[in-house]
């Protein structure tokens, strides 16, 4: 049903009523559905979806014209979650993964063109290996970086890389265009990722893409570890553990 205007509505409220349409199936619109939906005016719609668009709330398909939710709004998401005691059925397929490696795992969204960790589980670990749920990651090394942007559109990716400069802050942190793309074709060619001294000095992982129902890659889920004199052996053992998770975890990716 319609929400009537009201001219006494702020824009502020108005801007957080567009929000909550966007946690709506098909969680995606075009301006014309959400001024049938709201009944608020095109101009004052525009208005504001642009200014949530500046912000990270939303983001918008250049081509398509569609709206959806952006990776500022995965941040608040997350850090809610992260501070709030939230369990479900993700999170209870990846303590097993943790209980069963004995090492630190977790989920990562891309967003946009942002990759956004999701969930964190670190119960075996001595020293923290993982960062906050919201946190955002680079797309030139680690397993959640290059995972989600070797299966994101190429076109896209191909700018973004001509527009970032990367800074070599681990010895096998990739910074060149040529070898991102290379290991992007790598790992949708083997159906995984690993990271080894990308990210630091001694820190491994291993990670599997996670097909939504649309069949398209926008989550992965990665174990990491320090790397020891059998990690090759160790990354083979934490691999096979995530692929046997995967489809358990897939049912649940939306």
């Amino acid at each position: 049903m319609a929400r009537k205007t009201n001219t006494r509505i702020s824009s502020l409220e108005k801007g957080l009523y567009l929000l909550t349409i966007f946690a709506r199936a098909p969680y995606k619109f075009t301006i014309s559905q959400l001024e049938q939906i709201s009944d608020f005016n095109r101009t004052t719609i525009y208005r504001i979806l642009t200014t949530l668009v500046q912000t990270g709330m939303l983001i918008k398909d250049a081509q398509s014209k569609i709206y959806k939710m952006g990776p500022m709004s995965y941040h608040l998401g997350n850090i809610y979650l992260s501070n709030a005691n939230y369990k479900d059925s993700i999170l209870n397929i990846l303590e097993k993964i943790s209980k069963e490696s004995a090492e630190s795992v977790g989920i990562a969204d891309r967003v946009g063109n942002k990759v956004v960790s999701l969930f964190e589980v670190e119960t075996y670990q001595i020293v923290k290996i993982n960062d906050q749920p919201g946190t955002y990651y680079p797309m030139n090394r680690g397993c959640y970086g290059k995972c989600l942007m070797a299966y994101h559109d190429p076109v896209v990716v191909e700018k973004l890389l001509d527009d970032t400069t990367f800074e070599k802050v681990a010895p096998n942190a990739l910074t060149d265009k040529e070898s991102i793309l290379k290991e992007y074709a790598r790992i949708r060619e083997q159906g995984y990722v690993e990271s080894v001294d990308e990210v630091a000095s001694y820190i491994c992982g291993v990670g599997v893409p996670l097909r939504n129902r649309d069949n398209r890659v926008e989550s992965v889920v990665a174990i990491s570890f320090f790397r020891q004199d059998n990690y090759l052996e160790k990354l083979e053992r934490m691999k096979a553990i995530l692929f046997k998770y995967q489809p358990e975890l897939e049912k649940f990716i939306v």
